[in-house]
């Protein structure tokens, strides 16, 4: 397992939509920091079309970050998870298109690993108290008395199997990062997806931090999951609230977890997420990656 960190430093850094230019210098910044990976993403339809729009600036991104020693370990998809829960079939079908081009640009990257969000559906009406974004965590959910929850499992099903199949044809891997009162919010949805969609194109990022607010046993998770994890997620909080504190500073069970994806044979990347406002996210990010280095050292 090898250690990386998530684009979430780049936004702090940066902004909430980094440029090209500002994620070259993420890279370098997480090369310094001994990192070997990093992931990178496309947060709104504004941004993809932007920053993403010349293939051989995105090849050029690549290459500059297997230079510094950095692996692109995925491309999340962040502009196309409100569109895969849409009531429209046209906006569905806008869904596919822009994982097409999502695909491409994974490629153009070197990653065979592009991932999104599941969402909730759009009938439901969340309030949000805001942490670190506008999404954790929910006050209140409310569902609308004509809500089917059959006719929306299955059409976001079908969604899902779409795509999934279109990464299947391209050769790279399609993933869900699943997260509290979204439409797949724990290892048991998850693995009831994966199994109505058929595809091995379909996975997980099994963000540690999610889960334990989600009240799952996070090494019986793993193992529920085991063969499905593309990427892992490592984030600690307080178990209630959807905080992306560094690991070590609150309730996840590290030694269990870390024990658990070795006992699966998860091989793949483990990139720190620390998400939030914090006088030096930097500084944030190393404590995390040198306590998950004492624990991989044990």
């Amino acid at each position: 397992m090898r250690l990386g960190v998530t684009v979430a430093y780049a936004r702090v850094r940066y902004g909430d939509e980094p440029t090209l230019k500002q994620y070259e210098e993420f890279a370098g910044w997480a090369a310094e920091m001994g990192f070997a990976g990093i992931e990178l993403a496309a947060f709104s339809s504004e941004h993809f079309s932007r920053d993403f729009k010349d293939p051989t600036a995105v090849r050029a991104l690549g290459a500059r970050c297997r230079a510094l020693g950095i692996v692109v370990n995925a491309f999340e998809a962040g502009h196309l998870r409100y569109l895969t829960v849409s009531e429209d079939p046209g906006v569905r079908r806008q869904a596919v298109e822009g994982l097409a081009r999502s695909l491409e640009t994974a490629q153009a990257l070197g990653t065979d690993l592009v991932y999104l969000h599941s969402a909730p559906h759009p009938s439901w009406t969340i309030e949000f108290r805001r942490l670190y974004d506008e999404f954790t965590p929910p006050v209140s959910v409310e569902i609308p008395q004509g809500f089917a929850w059959d006719s929306a499992w299955a059409q976001y099903r079908s969604t899902v199997e779409e795509m999934a199949e279109l990464a299947e044809e391209e050769g790279v891997r399609m993933a869900l990062e699943i997260r509290p009162y979204e439409m797949v919010s724990n290892a048991d949805g998850m693995c009831r997806l994966i199994e109505a969609v058929g595809s091995p194109a379909l996975g997980v990022v099994f963000d540690t931090g999610h889960f334990l607010v989600q009240k799952e046993l996070l090494p019986v998770a793993i193992e529920k999951l085991a063969g499905r994890i593309f990427l892992v997620h490592l984030a600690d909080n307080n178990g209630v609230q959807d905080h992306h504190w560094a690991p070590g500073k609150g309730a996840v069970p590290w030694e269990s977890v870390l024990r658990a994806l070795t006992k699966v044979g998860y091989a793949g990347f483990a990139n720190i997420d620390v998400a939030g406002a914090y006088d030096d996210i930097g500084a944030e990010i190393r404590s995390g990656r040198d306590f998950v280095l004492q624990w991989m050292a044990a």
